[in-house]
């Protein structure tokens, strides 16, 4: 079997079925990959995904990456050309060609720092872990907190976020299909509503986020009755308690890599390992 990487891409409403059929194949789950999909990538305000498909010799999509771009790191949006999300990592697994997932996110990687230096964060399983840091020379900040606090409290909102506050990405992350969302103003509390063995639960998408960024939304107020749920890296866990590794569903290793200036990597790596990052910025629910 050989292997043809594409070309990297912007994602289009022209290319997105394949993807979709694709993602459904290798990685199937209870809701459909194509609404989350379209949302994703043609949906964000800032700006569609990039990504990277490869194909065997019979044509057939057999592994995927792409990058979401994200609101830009607060205190570098002068200096970096682009701050992205890393998802979507996926192999077919009847695919036996060595390296298939590295040569798919380096051409990716390639193409994107042609625009100038980017900073590229994602959250890894233990199974995507390793091949990032080891391979693919992206350096830990450590393990994302995840903790449950009961109804009616609220993580603290300390320190302050990684990412800047854009209230047009806040609509948009609010608007994600087929999820209740809700909104405390009060707090610029963002919350979706999730079920776990069929008991309601709140996500904590973000807490403390600026008047500006919530005050358009309509939508309901959290339930008072119902316990949240939160991951982060930076935030502080008040009132909550941490979920035992034993349950939780996998780590979430928090990773980052800077290409094209190798001189910021320090700096950014001090700026992430002292800001908060959490559901907001990441595909989990």
């Amino acid at each position: 079997m050989t292997l043809r990487v594409a070309a990297p891409a912007f994602a289009s409403a022209e290319a997105l079925p394949e993807i979709v059929a694709f993602m459904e194949r290798v990685v199937p789950r209870e809701r459909p990959w194509g609404p989350d999909l379209a949302w994703q990538y043609l949906s964000n305000p800032s700006g569609v995904a990039r990504y990277v498909n490869a194909y065997d010799d019979s044509a057939r999509l057999i592994a995927h990456y792409a990058v979401l771009p994200t609101p830009p790191l607060a205190e570098f949006a002068g200096l970096l050309a682009g701050t992205y999300l890393s998802l979507n990592v996926a192999a077919d697994p009847a695919a036996t060609i060595p390296g298939l997932m590295i040569a798919t996110t380096r051409a990716l990687y390639r193409q994107l720092q042609t625009d100038g230096p980017v900073v590229v964060v994602g959250v890894t399983n233990e199974n995507s872990f390793q091949g990032f840091v080891r391979v693919l020379s992206f350096r830990s900040l450590g393990r994302l907190s995840l903790s449950v606090y009961p109804p009616g409290v609220w993580p603290r909102a300390q320190p302050r976020r990684a990412l800047a506050d854009v209230p047009a990405h806040v609509r948009w992350r609010a608007t994600r299909p087929g999820v209740r969302t809700f909104v405390d103003a009060a707090r610029g509390g963002l919350t979706v509503r999730l079920r776990h063995l069929g008991v309601p639960l709140d996500a904590v998408l973000s807490v403390g986020l600026p008047a500006e960024a919530v005050g358009g939304l309509s939508l309901p107020r959290p339930a008072r009755w119902v316990p949240r749920l939160y991951a982060s890296f930076g935030g502080m866990v008040r009132n909550g308690f941490p979920v035992p590794d034993r349950v939780r569903p996998s780590p979430l290793e928090y990773v980052f890599r800077v290409f094209g200036r190798d001189d910021l990597t320090d700096p950014v790596h001090r700026y992430l390992s002292a800001t908060r990052f959490e559901f907001m910025d990441f595909d989990v629910v």
